[in-house]
């Protein structure tokens, strides 16, 4: 009896020998890859509440009525948020199916991260083989702000799942030399214009001197397809913005961060023009001062320029490598490509004034795409006798002292992981150096391989590191950044203010106005009670004037008016700026702070300083 059973264990043994010797080492280290990110960007996604409160509130109100859903309005219909709807609508879709909770809305960013993964392994494996394709997904797997983004309901991930599909259409465009697929690149473009707006159109020209350069056609069938191209991006991009501009005002929310309440003014102004300005000083302090090293500098070095300089040597060493002759190869389309990706975003992001850390996930792809296309060329320049075979070692060593300048700010973990990463790539560049003294020609290269793969992984050990502490802190939740952050204020409970409120409201129709929608967002999630916003996000561009909201208050539909400690400052200093909070003021009464506060939650600023809210009843006081 035993015997037979260890013949039969040896058997089925034998059986699943052979099933894993079938299955291609590629396929089993890409579903290893593609696990790890599963991992960072799902597990404990409950823990991180609604993320960004303005979304997540839209979202809520969204879910009411078609014609919340389609203008995408914020609060109670007098409001739109000041993006686009696309990416809204698949949070909204989310939470329809699977219940309004904060990980319904996180979900579908998460599953856009993972498919990123897979669709970067797939286009760089196809023109630089398997080992560069692995590289770069668990590049874009492990990189900070990416797995921060993919966490977060704020709409980038979504944005670079589309550029990489579109990217994906266009190469095949290129290869195949057929008109649909140009067009279905353009239209995956344009839909991601609905979802971030001019963010999707950044990688436009990588896409556009890809074709131009590449596509196998003479040069006015080029030029004509791109403009016929062009004519389909601007259609679908430009659908929803018409569909809205046109409706009549009255018939829909204003839009927010408009000056003139139209979507394309909020395109062309405060969602591109402000953009390349001046940045405020809030802004700064997340994203650093405009310069050439801004992205290997912190605060933006800590996500995404860990690998950034690897990136660049490998695009300049996979380029000499194979000397441009028409018509392109694959692999030099993939170069072209991937490389003004690359090089366009890091000039805009280094130039430009006001973004927020996490919108340079569009730039991450680019950036993991030539990491593993670089090693790779590294690597077979490291096997030749030229000169260009030091590049590896020196390129692992100056890369490790990179990472130690940037870990130094961060002072918890410097002291262990600097040295760790410092040693291992010592390591490696000291096996490299003996392997090519030894053996020149390297006919043998186990050993090198084995150096080269220990230096590799260290590097990418600091964004493991940052992923990681992402995974288990979690992370800001309306400006997602990747690991620790300075210490922020913490905020107070709202529910002793819900509390008052919902006590008190009477017969209004409406729970409260408030000036911005940063402070209506927490009441919104908070309540099922209709809310007004009566300003933007910061509440620096009311959108309701001084008449509508007197006839709310005439006709008993809003009685309390929530001032946050910004516009109240605002009209201290400037009392005839803001019309709404200067009739407020004037004809509503404050409600003492004890009567809607914790005890432990009031501020030590006087009423009217920043970062103090204060809360009127004009039910009582207005006239």
């Amino acid at each position: 009896m035993i015997a037979k059973r260890f013949a039969l264990s040896v058997r089925w043994s034998a059986r699943v020998h052979a099933l894993v010797a079938r299955v291609p080492w590629s396929r089993i280290a890409l579903a290893t890859i593609l696990a790890l990110s599963a991992f960072l960007n799902l597990f404990r996604l409950t823990s991180n509440g609604y993320g960004n409160t303005y979304y997540a509130a839209a979202i809520k109100n969204m879910l009411t009525s078609w014609h919340n859903f389609f203008f995408a309005t914020f609060d109670a219909g007098f409001m739109s948020v000041d993006k686009p709807p696309l990416g809204l609508w698949i949070q909204a879709v989310s939470a329809k199916l699977f219940g309004f909770y904060g990980w319904s809305l996180l979900l579908p960013q998460a599953l856009a991260s993972l498919l990123s993964v897979a669709l970067l392994y797939h286009l760089v494996r196809r023109a630089f083989g398997p080992p560069a394709g692995l590289l770069a997904a668990l590049a874009l797997a492990l990189t900070p702000i990416v797995v921060a983004t993919s966490r977060n309901n704020t709409m980038d991930m979504l944005v670079v799942l589309s550029t990489l599909l579109a990217a994906w259409a266009f190469i095949v465009a290129v290869e195949t030399g057929r008109l649909r697929w140009l067009l279905v690149g353009a239209i995956v473009i344009g839909l991601g214009f609905n979802i971030k707006m001019l963010e999707a159109f950044l990688v436009l020209p990588a896409l556009y001197l890809l074709y131009l350069v590449a596509a196998p056609a003479g040069w006015w069938r080029r030029m004509l397809c791109l403009g016929l191209a062009t004519v389909v991006l601007l259609a679908v991009s430009l659908s929803w913005t018409i569909a809205v501009d046109l409706t009549p005002a009255e018939h829909r929310p204003f839009v927010a961060s408009s000056s003139n309440n139209t979507v394309k003014d909020l395109i062309v102004d405060n969602n591109g023009l402000k953009r390349l300005k001046e940045g405020r000083g809030d802004i700064s302090e997340e994203i650093g001062y405009p310069g050439p090293l801004r992205l290997l500098n912190q605060p933006l070095a800590g996500q995404i320029g860990w690998l950034l300089p690897l990136a660049v040597v490998g695009l300049l060493v996979a380029s000499w490598q194979r000397h441009p002759r028409m018509p392109l190869d694959r692999r030099q389309q993939s170069l072209v490509l991937w490389g003004t990706w690359l090089l366009t975003q890091v000039m805009l992001f280094s130039v430009a004034g006001h973004f927020h850390a996490y919108y340079m996930v569009t730039l991450a792809p680019a950036v993991a795409a030539l990491v593993g296309v670089g090693v790779v060329a590294l690597w077979r320049d490291y096997r030749s006798p030229s000169w260009r075979g030091w590049l590896l070692p020196l390129t692992l060593t100056g890369m490790a002292v990179l990472q130690t300048h940037i870990l130094a700010t961060y002072l918890d973990w410097s002291g262990w992981l600097s040295p760790a990463i410092v040693g291992l790539c010592l390591v490696a560049t000291t096996g490299l150096v003996v392997a090519r003294l030894l053996n020149p020609h390297l006919t043998v290269a186990a050993y090198p391989l084995a150096a080269t793969t220990v230096g590799v992984l260290s590097l990418l050990a600091t964004q493991a590191v940052l992923a990681s502490y992402t995974v288990s802190h979690g992370t800001e939740t309306n400006y997602p950044v990747a690991g620790p952050q300075p210490q922020q204020q913490a905020t107070s409970d709202d529910t002793v203010m819900v509390d008052y409120l919902q006590a008190n409201q009477g017969n209004a129709k409406y729970l409260v106005a408030t000036t911005s929608s940063y402070s209506a967002a927490p009441i919104i999630l908070k309540t099922d009670e209709p809310v007004i916003s009566s300003g933007d996000y910061h509440g620096r561009h009311p959108v309701s004037s001084t008449s509508k909201l007197i006839d709310l208050v005439d006709e008993g539909a809003v009685r309390f008016f929530i001032a946050d400690g910004e516009r109240l400052t605002e009209l201290a200093r400037h009392p005839k700026k803001n019309q709404v909070m200067r009739w407020v003021e004037d004809n509503c009464e404050r409600v003492p702070q004890e009567l809607w506060q914790q005890s432990t939650s009031k501020q030590t600023q006087h009423p009217g300083e920043e970062g103090t809210s204060m809360l009127y009843d004009c039910g009582n006081g207005a006239h």
